[in-house]
């Protein structure tokens, strides 16, 4: 799989792009937020405020960072042609899910909250994204605890491999709730141990395709012998020994992150870097921005 980066948006507790590239590169600590929490109010910028009324926080923060995908590739006002979406979270949009449940428990289920349960399906951030591009495409979300970050790389790169969309416009996206964190300290506690990172939540996009020149090109065709003598990336730490773990906090899309870190810290250089997702060792091969 080889596909290039050719923007990255980010909507996350820390920042955005910028405070995330600063601190990969030393020029800001690696502080942890205060709390846990993204604020989308940005998002007016690309969306007229009417539009998002009835949008609940995760399709927001999906649509901060996809549109800021798409502004750092230029690409907002001219949309790539044959576009796809794919999006990958571990536990979807969980407010709205419990909101549902929550109605269904208290007002039984013929009174259940219609608007609760339709944005508890995962794939309506991807359709609501397509609405507001105004770019009807092929689109699917991947919902998995386990590498779910790696599962929406490869669904990506066999797309554009396929030639079924010449642009991929691929996501990662959680977000914290406070029965999340709650069962997280429960669990935590019934081991006898603390929580060294809280449970998080943000939005990771990145608009890629198989040109040439970009932020980075991906390849998971690489062996762990392979990537001697180059920086190495964990989702715990990073070549200059800074510790992003309580920057990005703990969600199950924290590869995105860790994807981001990488290929921001070698942008316009000809350097690599190596990246493990699951059990998988991915080379990001730095390109001159173009």
């Amino acid at each position: 799989m080889n596909v290039t980066i050719k923007g990255i948006g980010i909507a996350a507790p820390f920042g955005g792009k910028a405070e995330l590239k600063a601190t990969v590169l030393g020029e800001i600590p690696p502080n942890a937020p205060p709390l846990y929490k993204t604020t989308t109010d940005k998002l007016s910028k690309f969306i007229p405020a009417r539009k998002l009324r009835r949008i609940d926080h995760f399709t927001r923060m999906a649509l901060l960072a996809a549109f800021r995908a798409l502004d750092d590739a230029n690409k907002v006002k001219d949309l790539p042609q044959n576009l796809g979406i794919i999006l990958c979270t571990g536990y979807g949009p969980s407010q709205t899910t419990f909101d549902f449940l929550d109605s269904i428990i208290d007002d039984g289920a013929k009174l259940a909250s219609p608007l609760a349960f339709s944005h508890s399906v995962h794939n309506i951030p991807t359709g609501v994204l397509s609405l507001l591009l105004g770019a009807p495409c092929p689109q699917t979300t991947i919902c998995q605890l386990t590498n779910p970050v790696m599962t929406g790389l490869q669904t990506a790169a066999l797309w554009l491999a396929e030639k079924r969309v010449e642009s991929v416009l691929f996501g990662a996206v959680d977000e914290t709730t406070p029965l999340l964190e709650e069962n997280a300290h429960r669990l935590a506690m019934e081991k006898g141990r603390e929580i060294s990172t809280p449970v998080s939540e943000g939005a990771v996009f990145f608009l890629l395709n198989n040109q040439e020149h970009g932020y980075a090109t991906i390849e998971t065709n690489t062996s762990l012998s392979e990537l001697n003598n180059i920086p190495l990336f964990s989702h715990r730490e990073l070549p200059n020994a800074l510790n992003l773990g309580t920057l990005f906090g703990a969600l199950p899309v924290t590869g995105a992150f860790n994807l981001a870190a990488a290929a921001l810290s070698i942008e316009g250089t000809d350097r690599n870097a190596g990246y493990n997702e699951g059990n998988t060792w991915l080379q990001v091969s730095g390109r001159t921005h173009a």
